[in-house]
């Protein structure tokens, strides 16, 4: 072998030596891992995120009730169907329909002809026997009759005035008055019909002040009590009404578990009418200072929940308590305090010392 011939072999067994040994030392899984190179100033400023943008808030305190609303309807004060006590036939009707009457005004008139004669035969009777028994009391007097003669004329005199007493009642029942004031209904007789016991005549109902019956769930019934202040709304009137708690059931419905209520409104124009459906809120709690903030500020985890502060351009993350959650706000019983800036949107998206920049801060008090 040649000179040259040895000096290629050498020369190729030296690049495979080399590169054996640095496949080795750099691939080989079994050595100990290497070191990275170190990382510069100007790589680090070149792979490092940028900070997330986000909304925030300042915290504030506000007035805060805590309502339910129910279905409702409102019922007369007094409600009465009219009727004829007794019998006979309408000799005048005095009422006009849908008018407002007031207690004892008469609303219709019974033919009363019989009574009358038969009221007329016996003040003349009572006047007679009123004067015998005068002139036997005189006569008992002077020992011209006997006590037993005397008695009957007295006992005749008072069965007489015991008889037109009577008919006086009956005269009375066939006039048929206003039992309360109220607005008449529609009138379901006519002039000349014959009226039976128990025949309705008209409606009569009271509505100032009307009422509202309501029903509630159990678990809310105990934070209602008599004299409270409920808010309704009826169908066709753009404003609230108000009205003051005045009875509840004694028992809960055992098929809804609910508690029934009764409340009053004044309604001195009659603009609520009975019968009306109404959306009734109840007030079962309210609070001076409540923190809200926006719901989709919270974030659930497991065992409880988290908001993020904006503190120092960082987000951190605090537990928190929260109460009663409204359409768009909650609120939060522990863990916040008034001035702290709470972040609002891209709560998914960071972390807590995660880097945030505001985009748009709410200050406290704007709406």
């Amino acid at each position: 072998m040649s000179k040259r011939s040895t000096r290629i072999l050498a020369l190729v067994l030296a690049l495979v030596i080399f590169g054996g040994g640095y496949y080795i030392y750099y691939y080989n899984p079994f050595t100990e891992e290497r070191e990275p190179p170190a990382v510069t100033a100007e790589t680090a400023a070149m792979s490092a995120s940028p900070a997330t943008p986000v909304t925030a808030m300042i915290v504030n305190t506000s007035a805060l009730q805590d309502v339910i609303s129910v279905n409702g309807s409102t019922i007369p004060k007094e409600e009465v169907m009219i009727t004829a006590e007794v019998p006979g036939k309408i000799k005048d009707i005095l009422f006009k329909e849908g008018t407002r009457v007031k207690k004892g005004t008469p609303l219709l008139r019974l033919d009363d002809s019989e009574l009358q004669a038969q009221r007329e035969r016996l003040l003349v009777q009572r006047e007679l026997t009123q004067k015998i028994a005068e002139r036997m009391k005189n006569l008992y007097d002077r020992e011209g009759v006997s006590l037993q003669e005397y008695e009957i004329a007295a006992a005749e005199a008072e069965q007489v005035a015991a008889e037109l007493a009577l008919i006086d009642v009956q005269l009375e029942k066939r006039i048929i008055n206003a039992p309360f004031s109220g607005v008449l209904g529609l009138k379901q007789v006519s002039d000349g019909s014959y009226l039976s016991p128990g025949s309705p005549v008209i409606s009569l109902v009271s509505t100032n002040p009307i009422h509202l019956e309501f029903s509630v769930p159990e678990k809310y019934s105990r934070s209602i009590q008599q004299g409270g202040k409920v808010e309704f709304t009826l169908a066709g009137i753009d404003h609230n009404f108000e009205a003051t708690v005045i009875a509840k059931e004694p028992n809960i419905d055992s098929e809804t578990r609910t508690l029934r209520f009764k409340a009053s409104a004044p309604n001195p124009k009659g603009e609520i009418l009975p019968g009306a459906y109404a959306n009734v809120r109840v007030n079962l709690r309210s609070f001076d200072a409540a923190i809200l903030i926006p719901t989709q500020a919270v974030v659930p985890e497991l065992g409880g929940k988290k908001v993020f502060l904006f503190r120092n351009g960082k987000a951190v993350a605090v537990p928190v308590e929260t109460g009663i959650r409204e359409d768009a706000n909650i609120q939060v019983i522990e863990g916040l305090q008034e001035g702290d800036t709470i972040i609002t949107t891209g709560v998914l998206q960071i972390r807590s010392g995660s880097d945030v920049t505001i985009s748009q801060l709410t200050p406290a008090g704007a709406g």
